[in-house]
């Protein structure tokens, strides 16, 4: 492959990355005003929306074009035949519901053909990682503009996004980012611990239980197997905890990870699986039709993608669709010597956060382009090993 073709790919990609966070951006005046938070202009949501699908067609384009040639350099690892296969189990169900089609065929195509661009890129042109590392400076810089008297007056924050457990995503995945960045030299120590603090306490401010636990996870992943670097790490977390307690009260964020039996009824979400139950024992094996949690439970958001597969395609889908997702988990799991657990992490928090979240059906959403690019660096470490079979 050319050198000016791989340019293309790592402007398309790095776009990709810079754009992704701003998709779910917040931008609704009346709810600001209510809240007395800062919002960026509803056209950089509008905007940001329309340069991804832009994106993911042309980037999935070249990729199509790329595999006609004999000398093709693209490799597909099978974590990432398994998860278009993901969705293409569910594609074949919205086929016969003739609903929702077209979300689980776009999910299946992207799903398969952006992440090995993502590891082509990682591959043959790894400063990447340091420019995805000044994006998101940029991104905190951003939030903290915004709306950093959040932090100081006690409310969950969000910088940017639209909710604080979409922020407390994104700085899970822009720490597993930095952590590969700084592992691979290409970013200075100062500016990792000054990125790293950040991040972590911004994490905290958004008082998402998902993210604290995320986080945790991922960080006992990645020093656990680096143990030389953990003690400064530690130490520059513990600085930044006791610096940020002198001037902030973290008692509302404490006592919030704390409170875990009620994680569910504080938030609206019991109703909303309560409305569900019943038509789920009705309908067990084979669900009530993709449009079932908004006919039955009355909304777009079941705030759990496992309650949101029973109800809609059944227990014999949902079985079959949550297990081809945990046999990824395991795979990767079997060739951890040769990529980071991070990774593994990071898709056992995915996991996780479906409790919560419907994200394993948001194609329209941050979470979405964050797992592509997962599985992009997850196909980087397989196919680098030839494990493409």
């Amino acid at each position: 492959m050319s050198k000016n073709f791989l340019n293309i790919y790592l402007s398309l990609i790095f776009l990709l990355f810079t754009i992704a966070p701003f998709v779910m951006s917040f931008d609704s005046a009346e709810t600001a005003t209510l809240i007395k938070a800062n919002t960026l202009p509803s056209i950089v949501s509008s905007l940001s929306g329309f340069v991804r699908w832009v994106l993911f067609a042309v980037i999935s384009f070249i990729c199509i074009l790329e595999l006609q040639k004999q000398n093709n350099v693209l490799k597909f690892s099978i974590p990432v035949k398994l998860l278009s296969f993901f969705y293409f189990i569910q594609l074949c169900y919205a086929v016969v519901d003739n609903y929702d089609i077209l979300r689980f065929f776009f999910l299946t195509i992207f799903s398969l053909l952006i992440p090995p661009v993502i590891s082509l890129v990682i591959t043959n042109k790894p400063i990447v990682l340091k420019y995805f590392s000044y994006a998101i400076v940029l991104f905190i810089v951003v939030s903290l503009l915004l709306n950093s008297h959040m932090i100081i007056t006690g409310q969950r924050f969000f910088g940017f996004q639209n909710n604080p457990n979409a922020f407390g995503l994104s700085t899970i995945f822009w720490m597993m980012i930095i952590l590969f960045a700084y592992q691979k030299k290409l970013i200075h120590k100062y500016l990792f611990y000054f990125v790293f603090a950040i991040t972590f306490l911004l994490m905290l401010f958004t008082g998402s239980r998902n993210a604290m636990v995320g986080m945790l996870l991922i960080l006992t992943l990645h020093y656990i197997v680096s143990m030389k670097n953990l003690g400064t790490t530690l130490l520059v977390g513990i600085v930044a905890l006791l610096i940020g307690s002198y001037f902030i009260d973290f008692t509302s964020f404490t006592t919030r990870l704390m409170n875990v039996s009620e994680a569910i009824s504080d938030s609206g979400r019991s109703e909303i699986w309560e409305r569900a139950y019943f038509a789920i024992d009705n309908s067990f094996w084979w669900g009530n039709g993709l449009n079932a949690n908004n006919e039955i439970a009355f909304t777009g958001n079941m705030h759990n993608s496992y309650v949101r597969f029973l109800l809609n395609m059944g227990f014999v889908f949902t079985v079959f669709v949550v297990g081809i997702y945990f046999s990824i988990i395991l795979f990767c799991f079997k060739y951890k010597n040769i990529m980071p657990l991070v990774l593994i992490g990071y898709l056992i928090v995915y996991a996780l956060m479906n409790v919560g979240e419907d994200y394993f059906v948001g194609i329209g959403s941050s979470a979405y382009i964050y797992l592509l690019f997962v599985f992009g660096f997850i196909n980087y470490y397989l196919t680098r090993n030839a494990l493409t079979r």
